[in-house]
């Protein structure tokens, strides 16, 4: 009997638990992955998700060595080549493109399929001395971010700890119990000895349905939610007075903007009615020690940054961040902060060059000019996770875009590649691995030898710039040089641990923690209800202008609202593979099915003016009158070759960048 090797290593995907993971693995093989015990956060278990990574890692689709397309492209047929006749082929596509078009014509393009510092951005070295098109890349937090620093600049969230001694916890656009499933054991914890769980939410999710309380907010409309709560506290006069004089400044504008503010504003726009916004009010005075958690997913609208901005305002009213037992706020940990030039190295690029938003993709490889005419994919599935993809797959079919795709199977943006190589899978790397939603890092080893000839996106990049001829010291670093430069001076790393440590392995607990005591005190800053920002931005929060939801003439034509939240089986478009005979559901209300004369369980037809998508009826309260929910991003296939992508737009959020993945106007009908 072969004997079993227990591995460490550390969930590399894009979701705010950066688990502690134990490969069991058998001659070479992973046989199974579980939670590492050892881990603070992680306990012991993993997502069911993750439980199902070893069939990614030993699937028959892994892609094994590097493939030239011999089909047409989107046929997915391709040749085997070596390695050597693969760089050779980009080292003289690639230069030949920047003779004769310039560096602008090639765009790299990648995001976070892999969240280890060192492989998500190892190829912007080489582009950057490419002199390529750079890549603006906003698609998932952008837009929180520059909301949370207009008011509380670089200020770390809260111990996701802190919740399982409050008694209230808010989940406020964020479904934990498939996002963020480690926090929800805090919760459990909570409830226990008594505590309200209160979920807001367009709809009733898998945690707004274990929630004490659940409120149902209009899409893109959690900003005037958030200042209608505030509205009510202060007609009552139940705001920290204490916090807001000592820990912040320029209440008063927003006071005096509120009050003179009428109430059917913020109904009209939250479609949360007076009375309950009053008593949500009243919850959370009545509960000092509350916790609030925030997702990500209601800043996906043309009003994500204001929502952000208005509900940190709301929490700093109360004085949540006065840092007292059971308080907090947390929208991303900001737990360590390293010096991301050493691992981008900007300082190669010897001319300024254009950005591209990676949310407007299908623009660029359809209409941008200087058009782009090479493409260079890894560490992301943009044919699946791109908003409108139908011009995504319109660009990918010129026959005169060069395109080449790192990837680890054969996915839809796969089979449109010219050049295809292997990727490794995270249980393949060295790398190292902090987190957006709690306090730990820590650096792992490969768990296994890389499957077939499979290369680390860190590997491949510094070959090929070797054969491009670049020798700057970048491309002389091996992976643990790279971690060490970027540990050195990283703020969060106890005092007395050195890079060497943290290269031995284990997990680090960061010092930007804050456990007790005000949280702006101990970061020496005050929390900013109003400001001078850029002039373009209203200088504190208030109601603004609604995008395609409220646009009148796209109303008439697509009546029902549309949101694309994350599915309990897929992260994004990872594990797609696994679904390839299923298209998703759709939630559709009860009402809006009998108009259509829609039956559960029937596929119906999403459509508008981008494109159209085939899904599973579904019908349900657990979604508002006019509202349709389409979780999860299945891949589309020979079955169901239209994505629930070619319905979202490329518009941009009113801050940051950002994708509005959370607002399409949309018709249902039956096929045929």
């Amino acid at each position: 009997m072969k004997r079993a090797e227990l591995k460490k290593s550390i969930c590399p995907l894009d979701c705010p638990d950066s688990c502690g993971v134990v490969a069991t693995v058998v001659d070479g093989k992973i046989t199974d992955l579980a939670g590492d015990k050892d881990h603070p956060y992680t306990g012991g278990f993993i997502c069911r998700k993750m439980r199902k990574y070893p069939e990614r890692v030993n699937s028959s689709g892994r892609l094994l060595y590097p493939q030239v397309r011999e089909g047409e492209k989107g046929e997915g047929k391709f040749r085997r080549i070596t390695w050597s006749e693969a760089f050779e082929i980009l080292r003289s596509r690639l230069h030949g493109i920047k003779e004769q078009y310039g560096g602008e014509a090639i765009l790299p393009y990648s995001y976070a399929g892999n969240m280890g510092a060192v492989n998500r951005f190892a190829g912007h070295s080489f582009f950057y001395r490419l002199g390529a098109t750079q890549l603006d890349q906003t698609i998932c937090t952008a837009t929180a971010g520059a909301g949370w620093e207009k008011h509380c600049g670089s200020l770390p969230g809260s111990l996701p700890e802190k919740a399982q001694d409050a008694d209230l916890v808010i989940c406020w656009g964020s479904n934990c119990k498939v996002t963020n499933v480690h926090f929800w054991r805090y919760l459990v914890r909570a409830k226990k000895r008594g505590c309200k769980v209160l979920v807001i939410d367009p709809y009733r999710s898998l945690t707004a349905k274990s929630a004490d309380i659940y409120l149902s907010v209009k899409p893109g409309g959690d900003s005037a939610l958030a200042l209608g709560i505030l509205k009510a506290l202060l007609e009552r006069n139940h705001v920290d007075r204490k916090f807001i004089e000592e820990e912040s400044t320029g209440f008063a504008d927003l006071s005096d903007y509120l009050k003179k503010s009428d109430w059917q504003g913020f109904v009209a726009a939250s479609g949360v009615e007076r009375g309950q916004v009053e008593e949500i009010a009243e919850l959370l005075f009545h509960h000092p020690k509350t916790f609030l958690r925030l997702g990500v997913g209601f800043t996906r609208n043309s009003r994500g940054g204001m929502a952000v901005r208005a509900i940190v305002s709301l929490a700093a009213a109360l004085g949540l961040f006065g840092g007292g037992k059971g308080q907090g706020v947390l929208l991303m940990s900001g737990a360590f902060v390293g010096a991301k030039e050493k691992l981008t190295w900007p300082s190669l690029l010897q001319k300024t060059t254009r950005k591209v938003n990676m949310i407007q993709l299908g623009h660029a490889l359809t209409v941008l000019d200087p058009p782009v005419k090479a493409l260079f994919v890894y560490n992301c599935n943009p044919l699946c996770a791109n908003p409108d993809a139908d011009m995504v797959r319109r660009g990918l079919e010129r026959e005169d875009l060069f395109t080449v795709v790192h990837e680890q199977l054969m996915t839809p943006t796969a089979r449109y590649a010219d050049l295809l190589l292997p990727a490794t899978t995270f249980l393949e790397n060295r790398d190292i691995y902090t987190s957006y939603g709690q306090f730990y890092l820590g650096v792992v080893e490969p768990v296994i030898q890389p499957v077939g000839e499979a290369r680390s996106n860190f590997d491949l990049f510094q070959e090929l710039a070797l054969h491009m001829g670049f020798t700057d010291p970048p491309f002389r670093q091996n992976c643990d040089e790279r971690i060490t430069d970027y540990l050195a001076g990283m703020q969060g790393l106890p005092g007395n641990v050195f890079p060497s440590d943290v290269l031995k392995g284990g997990y680090f607990h960061s010092t930007r923690s804050c456990e007790a005591g005000p949280l702006f005190s101990d970061f020496h800053s005050k929390f900013q209800f109003c400001s001078a920002f850029n002039s373009t931005e209203p200088q504190m929060p208030c109601l603004t202008a609604g995008g395609e939801f409220d646009n009148v003439d796209l109303q008439s034509r697509f009546p029902f609202m549309l949101i694309t939240p994350p599915h309990m089986d897929l992260l994004n478009s990872t594990f797609g593979e696994l679904y390839m005979d299923k298209t998703g559901d759709v939630l559709i209300h009860p009402e809006d099915a009998d108009a259509a004369a829609i039956v559960d369980g029937e596929l119906v037809v999403l459509e508008n003016y981008r494109g159209k998508a085939t899904r599973i009826a579904r019908v349900t309260e657990d979604t508002r009158r006019g509202l349709l929910v389409a979780e999860g991003i299945f891949w589309q296939s020979e079955l169901f070759n239209s994505g629930i992508n070619n319905l979202t737009s490329q518009n941009l959020t009113d801050m940051g960048g950002g994708a509005t993945f959370h607002e399409s106007r949309v018709k249902l009908t039956r096929p045929g």
